[in-house]
């Protein structure tokens, strides 16, 4: 068995500590009126070798060209710091993207517990990766944003002067156990064909969404969108629809006058069919303001309960997956943002360019429109050599 090298220095600003390389800054302090040297010990958590050294150099070159380092206490807890770090984010992101942080920074701290920030190392953040599969059954695409997550406060621990390098970054996640968790999905349940999106509407005519899933299948419309719709953004006179209001669901319900990008605002042409029904839907509210009293919630949406209360942003998602349930010969994977494909889907059937379905859907990255187009190139295309297929090669007569 090798003898463990002898600690000592290694390189400019570079100790090695128990086998482990450190970085050790100094500043002067005056301490009971004296001058002195305060020197700072940093472990990097890398085993002594040539090529850690060289590595250490390059952190501690990087730190020392940084901003100052922090005040924060070395030895905070990783809970306390997420919070800190939390805390900056919210003021740099929109409600629902905080909350998608703050619930990732809460399986992060629940597993960590009362570890210090400069304690967590590479095998630690391995352990915690897997144990989100094999504990919680979590989906590979949510452990890879955990890990981002994870990933990104370690750059702000590091930049703080916290730790000396990131062992988020070079954990790689468990493809073994990211195949063995991944949920079965194939591209066809995703959204509907022209076909299925007509029998769909059929079946769900009588249902007391039927105009809000129409609206969403017919303009791709998002489900903030199709909630956010206010009788102020319907033209009768004009026939226009403007979208131009959000309903999110973040830490809390947020009905905000944004959309999810700039190209997300965008107005829509309405025909004398959908005027018509819009104007039915305020016979309707009318007629339930009236029913209730005043015991009705009065508002601009145009969505929303009897008694005039505003839909959950869930509760459309919850209807279409109940209504799905009951139609079986229809895709029984697809969700209500499913509807948003499936409006390209239909675009595409019909024979229409990419950037036009990019402008009527309010996609920001023309990309999202080529991904979906190209599921439907595919399967059209496997539905046509099916076809072929068949007229050439037949089975024999089973009797």
């Amino acid at each position: 068995m090798a003898r463990r090298k002898k600690d000592g220095r290694r390189a400019t600003g570079i100790q090695s500590k128990r086998g482990i390389l450190q970085i050790v800054t100094s500043k002067p302090v005056m301490k009971d009126g004296v001058r002195k040297v305060e020197k700072k010990w940093i472990s990097t958590g890398l085993p002594d070798t040539p090529e850690n050294v060289r590595k250490a150099s390059e952190i501690r070159s990087r730190m020392l060209n940084s901003r100052p380092m922090s005040a924060l206490d070395r030895n905070i807890l990783l809970s306390d710091y997420i919070d800190i770090v939390l805390d900056k984010k919210k003021r740099e992101v929109s409600d629902t993207t905080y909350s998608a942080y703050f619930y990732r920074a809460k399986r992060i701290k629940a597993y960590f517990g009362i570890t210090k920030v400069r304690e967590v190392n590479e095998i630690s953040v391995e352990r915690f990766l897997d144990d989100l599969f094999l504990t919680h059954q979590v989906q590979p695409r949510t452990v890879k944003d955990i890990k981002v997550f994870f990933g990104s406060v370690m750059d702000y621990a590091m930049k703080e002067g916290l730790i000396a390098h990131n062992p988020v970054k070079e954990v790689v996640i468990n493809k073994n156990l990211a195949d063995k968790y991944a949920k079965e999905k194939t591209a066809d349940e995703e959204f509907f064909s022209y076909e299925e999106a007509q029998l769909f509407l059929s079946k769900s005519k009588d249902h007391e969404l039927y105009e809000l899933f129409y609206l969403t299948l017919f303009f791709g419309l998002r489900r903030e969108e199709a909630l956010g719709l206010r009788w102020s953004a319907i033209d009768f006179k004009n026939k226009t629809m403007r979208i131009n209001h959000t309903v999110t669901k973040g830490l809390s319900i947020n009905r905000t006058n944004t959309t999810k990008t700039s190209s997300s605002a965008r107005e829509y042409p309405l025909n004398d069919e959908q005027i018509e029904m819009f104007s039915r839907l305020k016979e309707k509210e009318t007629a339930n303001r009236k029913l209730c009293g005043n015991g009705y919630y009065d508002s601009d949406y145009i969505f929303k309960h009897v008694d005039g209360t505003l839909y959950y942003p869930d509760h459309p998602t919850k209807a279409f997956g109940k209504l799905i349930k009951k139609i079986p010969e229809l895709p029984q994977a697809i969700t209500f943002h499913g509807l948003r494909s499936s409006c390209v889907s239909i675009l595409v059937h019909q024979g229409m360019d990419v950037k036009s379905i990019q402008k009527w859907v309010g996609h920001a990255d023309i990309d999202t429109t080529l991904r979906i187009y190209a599921k439907v190139k595919d399967k059209e295309a496997k539905r046509e050599i099916s076809d072929a297929m068949n007229n050439i090669i037949s089975l024999k007569n089973y009797e």
